[in-house]
C-alpha cells in the first residue's frame, strides 16, 4: 500500500513582500473611504421655466424659483414718453447692456467678460424701449416692436454669479409685451446660451411656449460655433414649423 502523503510544508512569505502588500491593503482601503466621503461634484444645468404672461402690472421675474424676485419688467411714463425698462431686484444683478437692454438673439451666449447695467435710466432700471407721442408717434429704442428677443441676466445666488436670459416679445406702440420663458445656469460663473435648453439635464421647450414665432436664419456667430451652433438653431427651427 502506498503510504501516506507528504504535505509540503508552506512558504513563507517574503517580509518585504508581506510589508508591500500590508501598505497596498491599507492604501487602497483609504482611497475607498474617501472616495465614499467626497460629496459627488455639481452636475451642470440649465433650468428652464416656460411662461406667457402679458404686462399689465410689472412682471416678476425669480429665476431660480427661491422666492426672491430678481429682476422685474414694467413701465414708467414721462409726460407723452412711456418708458419700458428691466429693473434688477437685488443688489449685485445686472442686465447685459450699457445704458440700454441688449436685444439677444437665439444662439447668442450670455457670461463673463460682457457688459451688464443695473438701474441705469433715471434710476427706474435698465431701458428697454420708448413709445413717444406728442403731436407725432414712434417708437425707438432696441426692444421696440421685436418677436422672441432674449434679455441677458447675471444675478446672484448665495453671494455667487449665475447668468440667465429671459425670452420677450414686444409689439409695436409698446401695446403688448409678452415673457414667453426664462432660464439660468445651475453653476455659477458659467456662460448659458441664449434659449438653449441642455446641460446636463434640462427641460425641453414646447412650441406653446412661443408668441407669434419669427422665422430666424443662421448667423454667423452661430456657424463659428460649429455643429453646436448648428444643433441650437436647428432645434429652434423645428420648434417654430410646428
Amino acid at each position: 500500500m502506498p503510504g501516506p502523503k507528504m504535505l509540503r510544508p508552506k512558504s513563507p512569505i517574503n517580509s518585504s513582500l508581506d510589508k508591500q502588500l500590508t501598505a497596498y491593503v491599507a492604501a487602497a482601503s483609504a482611497a475607498f473611504i474617501g472616495s465614499m466621503a467626497v460629496a459627488p461634484s455639481a452636475e451642470a444645468k440649465v433650468v428652464y421655466t416656460a411662461t406667457n404672461v402679458i404686462l399689465t402690472t410689472p412682471i416678476a421675474i425669480d429665476l431660480n424659483h427661491d422666492g426672491i424676485t430678481d429682476f422685474s419688467i414694467g413701465f414708467a411714463g414721462y409726460q407723452h414718453d412711456l418708458l419700458l425698462a428691466v429693473a434688477p431686484q437685488v443688489a449685485g444683478n445686472a442686465v447685459r447692456g450699457n445704458g440700454s437692454a441688449a436685444c439677444g438673439f437665439f444662439g447668442v451666449p450670455v457670461g463673463p467678460g460682457e457688459k451688464f447695467a443695473t438701474n441705469s435710466y433715471f434710476g427706474n432700471g435698465v431701458r428697454m424701449a420708448n413709445f413717444y407721442a406728442y403731436g407725432i408717434s414712434q417708437s425707438y429704442g432696441p426692444w421696440a416692436n421685436v418677436t422672441n428677443r432674449y434679455l441677458g441676466f447675471k444675478f446672484l445666488i448665495h453671494g455667487q454669479v449665475h447668468y440667465g436670459w429671459a425670452r420677450v416679445s414686444v409689439t409695436n406702440e409698446l401695446r403688448t409685451v409678452v415673457l414667453t420663458g426664462y432660464a439660468y445656469e445651475t453653476t455659477p460663473n458659467t456662460t448659458i446660451i441664449e434659449g438653449h435648453l441642455s446641460g446636463g439635464t434640462a427641460e425641453s421647450i414646447a412650441p406653446s411656449d412661443v408668441l407669434a414665432p419669427a422665422q430666424r436664419s443662421a448667423t454667423l456667430g452661430m456657424l463659428a460655433r460649429g455643429a453646436d451652433g448648428l444643433t441650437l438653431w436647428r432645434r429652434e427651427e423645428d420648434v417654430l414649423a410646428r
